[in-house]
Order: structure tokens, then C-alpha cells, then sequence
């Protein structure tokens, strides 16, 4: 063991490019290979750290209108009665919109004010806290029940600096000792890759919409007994459905929709494609595609290992056998090798770990959702650990037999330099490298391009110079003050506002019987200006008056799919939140979703007075501005903020997250930006990797072809023609596998195209393009390599062979 350890450090003081090279790949394919494998284990495992996540279910329902996807937001006084009376519920609850960003307020060390901090807060009830298993670390959790109270996780609670008995301020922005709401227990927090990871803050839901069957606000999930079949709980709500739409009907009272139910068990949830869920969701084929990118990433690693191995051959098989010579045995030499090859991996082993933790400090990281310790990611650190030694093992063992297996007369005659079979084994295995790179460079090209074209696409609207800012609800509520204070100054053009983003996967949906048939659309309550100043042209009736939200109905103006679709007139009496609201107008279609959807039928809604005075700001939660087109971004951004704040001076400029549209819409495309950010590196991982295996492999031929380089030097042949005879073969490699590439690549990247409703085309020249840049570094590479055999001076070629 311990020549064996000596002959490593040699090896390395010797042969230091190899070996440096040799280590700098492996320790950046471990790297990619340890970050890639941490995010998949995340999202595979999503949920299941859950007790009992394989019995809990998410009750969804078909949507209403987007035909073939289902939603999970349900009424309760239906899933109460279902909950109660199924005898194969275990425990069964609900969620008030799930968790979302929100203010709470603690008292300060002096008791005199208020502290106030951003938390995910959110309305369960009780039985909920069962179907999740939520574990008391002080208190009880079911205390929640009581009047007042509220329930905080662990890291909530020190982040705050608060425990049981201490009073906190919930859902609401003005504090006083009336509505302060004591904490009765503190939970365990839940995993990161869980659903309830923004589970920070809870209070009881109580009663609310206990008896209103037209409020679908409301998340629910069962947990069945062990045993239980998913279908007969289907099954028997169904029952219960058509049973409370009888008793609802003889009273003429409201009745449910019959849609079809079905329960999704929580592991699905994060690859469930044809649901909006309350949860985190990513794609199964991203999932894979980076799992692929990680094997790929390990087997070009695994490519260089074996090459650069074979690279010293010819330059070790001498010492190799001046050894045989003094009684060194095959297996002793073998032996020396694999030790070498271990070695080489562990030391890239512990470079990758010290390169991961620089990374977790990066920008980097931010694409990643799990955390890159190592602490919290054993079971991944095995997996590497037990892949390098596969690798190491299997990459030395043939070239460790093949370079102990020449007889030493062999040697002394020169015919050492290497097989026909070994050189095509290292030809196929450089032909997998070029075919990899290709195929990466091509998929990155269109995920960039299909990211850039959404980000630019056309949407039907003017995206341009705009800003948006979701407001508090005391600054909602003084809206017209706020609106006429921006104008104030000259660099403000417009502001209206809106009850959410413009652009959003997820919103309000009205289903209504009209005219004999049954009507679903995407409703979104709006200021009177704001299809104005948006853009939006109407094709038919009018636009919204400033006087609308001053009358005792609202006011509807639909979009042409909705038109299309329901047959709607003008002056149809559709409905709003009052039964008579009129459509006053129709607009042009346009995408109010990312491009990953069509248009459906959609309207804008004014509300009218009454509803209007008590909604609380509600058509201005999302305040947008446009200013001018030279108008100077951040002195912009100040202004609006400091507007905001006069409104409501609770607030300050740091909370408020003003964003240009292109940032707001960027955020609905943040998967794909992420998928191209990763890929784009990982691709320029294996690129670089690649290099170093055409390196490995020209640094073999031109010891291989000392001799005939110096005898074509001799016969006349110039520097230029030997980097040409070099270069033809490894350009007509690359062709060859640029051939087998681009077919697979443009099959694997329009399946991906084929998930989007708008797309780019396959465009020619992304393929040109990867196959111009592998030819271009192929040769660059090789050119750098062989330059020095080829300026040798002959006679000492011929000398030293």
C-alpha cells in the first residue's frame, strides 16, 4: 500500500497536465452530478416525508372552464357532510387558500408599539391539523380551536422571539388589544419539499362558509383509512351531492354543480399535470431531463477517465516493464493502477464537496430549491460516492490489464503504441462525447429561445413602460387619493388598478346556468380605466365609464372566446355578483395566462357601488403605472413608493416590491428560466469536459505517431499539413456524430416544444449553430495539442524512438 501510495504522488509530480486536467474534470462532473442529483431527490420525494402521505388526499373537481383539468377549490357545506358521515375517513379538513404571504404584529420590548414581520399565514380548520400529523413542540395544537388563538412553527417562533401565552396580530393592519389573538402552540415545522413548507402561521377557520354552498374558496384533504379504496369515497360523494342538490332544489335553495370528483394522493401532486393544486409543482419530464443531464455529465467524466488512462501509455509502458523486469508481478502493477484511479477520485471527491459548498454562497443556488449541505443530503453524498468508485474501478481495470499485458520484447521493438481495437474503442467512446455535446447545445439553444420568445411575445396588450405593486389594504382602499397624487407628477401617464396580476396562472372562476347552459369563465375585477390603459381594444359596445362603479349593478365586458363560445350579446344579463350585471362591451382576445395556455373565455368586471364601498380596496390590490417611455426607472420607483406610503404610513419603501411588467411576467415563466439557466451551464459543463477528452485523445495519437509525423516531416511535408491531417479526422468525427445528434435532439426538443400553447419554430440554424461550435473547439483543441508534434524537429522523433 504504501509504494502504491508513493507511485501516486509520482504519478502526479510527473505527469502534472494529465493529471490536473484529469482531476479538474472529474471534480466539476461530481459537482454538476452531487447539485443535480440533491434538486431530483427534492422533487421526487415531495410530499412523502408527510406521516402517512400515501393516505391523504387532495379532493379536486373538474373545472369548470378549462375542459379535461380539474381544480381543488370546493365548497364546504358538500366535503363537510361527505367528511363527517364516510366511514372510511380517518380525519378529514381544509385550508382557506392555502398559505400565503402576509403581516403579523408582536408587541415590542417596550410595549408601547408594534413589531411587524412578513410571515405565510393562512385559515384551517381544526381537523386538518390531523390529517398532517402537525406534532405540539410546546402546547397543544388543537388548542388552536379556541377563540383568539393561533398556532406558530419553531422557526417562526424564533424568528419572532415568541412562545405559548405571547400575543400576535394576524390578519389585519391596524392592531390594538381587540383583535390580538393569543399563541396556544408552537409545531414542528414541516420539510422544505412539502406542502406545507410555508406553514408558518395558522388560525382557526371556524365556521366561515360553513352553510354558503356558492363560495368555492376552500382546499380540502382526507386522510382514508388503511384499506379504504379512493373510489368508494368518490363514489359516495357523489351520493351526497345528488342527495343535498335534491333537498337544495325542493327548497329553491342553490345547487351544486355535478362535476366529477376524484381524490389525488399527495406524493402526485408535484407531477400532477392537468391540476392547479395548493402546492409547489414542477414537471416530470424536467425532472428527468435533469437526471439525464447528470448521468450524461458522469458518463463524459467516465469517458475522459478511461481516455486519459490510455493517454499514458505510451509513455508508461517502459517504466511498467523495466519493472516486469526486476520481478514486479502483473497483479502488483494492476494493483498500482486502480490505487492511482481511486486516488484520482477521491481527491476530485473533496474538490467537488469544497466547490458545493462555494456554490450554496452563489447566485447559483437560487436555482436549486433543496439545500446543497451535506448534512442534509447523505443519502446523495453515498450515491456519489459509491458512482466515483464504480467509475474509478471500472474506468482503470482494462487500462490497467491493458498496459501490464505487453511482453518487454514487444516494448523494445516499439509495437507497443496500441491495438486497432483499442483505438476504435477510444474513437466510439470520443464519438459519444461529440454526440452528447451536440445534442445539449441544441436543447439549450431552444429552451433560450422559446424563454426569450414568451418573454416577447405579443400579448394582446402594451406591455411596454409599465410597473406594477401589490398594495396593503389601507392603501387599496384610498385609491383614487393614490392615483391622483402619481399623476401629480408629469413622468406618471396613467395608473389604474386590479384585483391581481394581469398575467396569472390561477384567479377567480364564475360557473352559471344561463340561457338553458351552463357558463364558466375567468372573472377579474378591475379598475373603470383599465382596459384604456392597457391596451385592450373593444370590438364591440363600449369600454367601462368612470361613472360604472358608481351604479347599482356592475358591469361585464367579455372577451371574444367568451363570446364565441356562450354565444353572448350585448345587454345579456350574465351576471357578476349581482344576478342582473349586463355586458356592456366585448375586447379583443389576449393571453391572461403564460403562453404555456390558450385564450379561454374571460371578462372584466367593475363593480358596482355597493360592492364597491365594501370590498375594501378590492379592485386595486395590484396598483399598475405607466410613466413615461424616458422616464428614469428608480427615481420612478421611488416616487411610487413614496406616494404608497403617505397613503398608508404603517408601511415602508423597503416592503413595498415595485416590478417592471417584465419582471412580473418573468416571474410566471420562472421554471423555464431556471431549466435554462441550469441546462445552458450544465451544456457548457459537458463542452468543456468533451475538450478534455479530445485533448486526452490527441495527446495518445501524437505520442502513437511520433515516427510517421517525423518521416512525413522528412518526405516533405510542412506544419500546416500535419495539423490538417490531424484535424480531417477529428472534423469528420464530429460530422459523423452531428448526424446522430441532431435527429434525437430535434425529436426530444419538440416533445418539450409540444407542452406549450405558443411556441418557436424548429429553426435551422440552432442546429448549424451546435454543430459550427463543437467543430470549431474540436479543432481549436486539437490544433493547440498537435502543434508541438508537428513543429518537432524530426531527427529527434527518430532519436527518441
Amino acid at each position: 500500500m504504501k509504494i502504491a501510495f508513493r507511485n501516486f504522488l509520482t504519478m502526479l509530480r510527473r505527469y502534472k497536465a494529465s493529471s490536473l486536467l484529469n482531476i479538474v474534470g472529474l471534480t466539476l462532473a461530481f459537482t454538476a452530478f452531487y447539485i443535480i442529483l440533491v434538486q431530483v431527490r427534492w422533487e421526487l420525494t415531495y410530499n412523502r416525508s408527510i406521516p402517512d402521505a400515501d393516505r391523504i388526499y387532495l379532493v379536486e373537481l373538474q373545472s369548470w372552464y378549462e375542459p379535461g383539468s380539474w381544480q381543488s377549490w370546493i365548497n364546504r357545506p358538500v366535503s363537510e357532510r361527505v367528511i363527517a358521515s364516510a366511514s372510511g375517513v380517518e380525519a378529514g379538513g381544509c385550508s382557506w387558500g392555502g398559505f400565503g404571504s402576509g403581516l403579523v404584529w408582536r408587541q415590542n420590548a417596550s410595549r408601547m408599539g408594534y413589531d411587524k414581520f412578513a410571515v405565510s399565514a393562512g385559515a384551517i380548520s381544526v381537523p386538518l391539523l390531523d390529517v398532517f400529523s402537525f406534532r405540539s413542540v410546546e402546547g397543544d395544537v388543537h388548542d388552536m380551536a379556541r377563540s383568539g388563538s393561533v398556532i406558530v412553527s419553531r422557526r417562526t417562533a424564533e424568528r419572532l422571539d415568541v412562545g405559548v401565552g405571547d400575543m400576535l396580530w394576524v390578519d389585519t393592519e391596524n392592531p390594538s388589544p381587540e383583535n390580538a389573538r393569543e399563541i396556544v402552540a408552537v409545531f414542528e415545522d414541516f420539510p422544505d419539499n412539502s406542502l406545507l413548507a410555508e406553514c408558518e402561521v395558522a388560525y382557526d377557520l371556524g365556521d366561515r362558509c360553513l352553510d354558503d354552498p356558492s363560495e368555492w374558496s376552500f382546499n380540502y384533504f382526507v386522510k382514508l383509512r388503511p384499506g379504504t379504496d379512493p373510489g368508494q369515497f368518490v363514489a359516495f360523494w357523489d351520493g351526497v351531492r345528488r342527495e343535498m342538490n335534491a333537498e337544495a332544489a325542493a327548497d329553491g335553495g342553490y345547487t351544486s354543480d355535478e362535476l366529477p370528483v376524484r381524490l389525488s394522493s399527495l406524493p402526485q401532486l408535484y407531477f400532477e399535470t392537468d391540476a392547479r393544486v395548493p402546492c409547489a409543482q414542477g414537471s416530470e419530464a424536467t425532472t428527468w431531463t435533469l437526471l439525464g443531464i447528470a448521468l450524461l455529465v458522469i458518463v463524459l467524466a467516465f469517458i475522459n477517465f478511461v481516455n486519459f488512462f490510455f493517454a499514458l501509455v505510451p509513455v508508461r509502458i517502459r517504466t511498467v516493464n523495466t519493472f516486469k523486469v526486476f520481478g514486479a508481478s502483473a497483479s502488483s502493477l494492476r494493483f498500482g493502477f486502480v490505487f492511482e484511479a481511486v486516488g484520482l477520485v477521491v481527491v476530485s471527491l473533496f474538490a467537488a464537496w469544497y466547490l458545493a459548498f462555494f456554490v450554496k454562497g452563489t447566485e447559483f443556488a437560487s436555482y436549486i430549491s433543496a439545500s446543497l449541505a451535506l448534512s442534509e443530503n447523505l443519502p446523495v453524498v453515498a450515491a456519489v460516492v459509491a458512482v466515483a468508485l464504480v467509475m474509478a474501478l471500472s474506468a482503470s481495470l482494462y487500462p490497467a490489464w491493458y498496459i501490464t499485458s505487453f511482453a518487454p520484447a514487444l516494448v523494445v521493438k516499439g509495437s507497443f503504441s496500441g491495438t486497432a481495437g483499442g483505438r476504435l474503442l477510444r474513437t466510439v467512446l470520443l464519438g459519444v462525447q461529440f454526440t452528447i455535446a451536440v445534442g445539449l447545445i441544441v436543447a439549450t439553444g431552444f429552451i433560450r429561445l422559446q424563454h426569450d420568445y414568451m418573454m416577447n411575445h405579443d400579448m394582446g396588450f402594451d406591455k411596454r413602460d409599465l410597473v406594477a405593486v401589490r398594495l396593503s389594504n389601507t392603501a387599496a382602499r384610498s385609491y383614487d387619493v393614490l392615483r391622483d397624487r402619481l399623476l401629480s407628477d408629469p413622468r406618471i401617464l396613467d395608473v389604474t388598478g386590479a384585483e391581481g396580476r394581469l398575467v396569472n396562472v390561477s384567479r377567480m372562476g364564475w360557473s352559471r346556468e344561463f340561457k338553458g347552459r351552463q357558463v364558466s369563465f375567468q372573472a377579474y375585477i378591475v379598475k373603470w380605466n383599465f382596459l384604456r390603459m392597457m391596451g385592450i381594444p373593444v370590438t364591440d359596445g363600449r369600454d367601462f365609464l368612470d361613472s360604472d362603479d358608481r351604479k347599482p349593478v356592475g358591469s361585464l365586458i367579455c372577451n371574444e372566446a367568451a363570446r364565441r363560445e356562450f354565444d353572448l350579446h350585448l345587454g345579456d344579463p350574465i351576471g357578476g355578483f349581482c344576478d342582473d350585471d349586463p355586458i356592456v362591451g366585448f375586447c379583443a382576445d389576449f393571453n391572461f395566462k403564460p403562453l404555456q395556455y390558450g385564450v379561454a373565455p374571460f371578462v372584466f368586471y367593475v363593480l358596482p357601488e355597493e360592492m364597491s364601498q365594501l370590498s375594501g380596496g378590492r379592485s386595486a390590490r395590484v396598483l399598475y403605472v405607466r410613466h413615461a417611455p424616458d422616464a428614469d426607472i428608480a427615481s420612478v420607483t421611488e416616487w411610487i413608493r413614496r406616494c404608497i406610503v403617505e397613503t398608508d404610513p404603517r408601511l415602508t419603501p423597503g416592503e413595498l416590491q415595485v416590478r417592471t411588467f417584465g419582471e412580473e411576467l418573468g416571474a410566471e415563466y420562472g421554471k423555464e428560466r431556471r431549466l435554462s439557466t441550469v441546462v445552458g451551464l450544465f451544456t457548457l459543463l459537458s463542452v468543456v469536459i468533451a475538450l478534455m477528452g479530445v485533448f486526452g485523445i490527441v495527446l495518445f495519437e501524437t505520442q502513437r505517431r511520433r515516427r510517421e509525423i517525423a518521416i512525413r516531416k522528412v518526405m516533405g511535408a510542412t506544419t500546416g499539413e500535419v495539423l490538417r491531417m490531424f484535424n480531417r479526422r477529428y472534423a469528420a468525427m464530429v460530422l459523423v456524430c452531428f448526424a446522430v445528434a441532431a435527429p434525437l435532439s430535434a425529436w426530444a426538443v419538440s416533445r418539450w416544444l409540444s407542452t406549450f400553447a405558443y411556441r418557436v419554430p424548429m429553426h435551422w440554424w440552432v442546429f448549424a449553430a451546435a454543430l459550427l461550435a463543437v467543430l470549431a473547439v474540436t479543432v481549436l483543441t486539437v490544433t493547440v495539442r498537435s502543434w508541438r508534434a508537428a513543429s518537432e524537429n524530426p531527427a529527434d522523433s527518430v532519436k527518441s524512438e
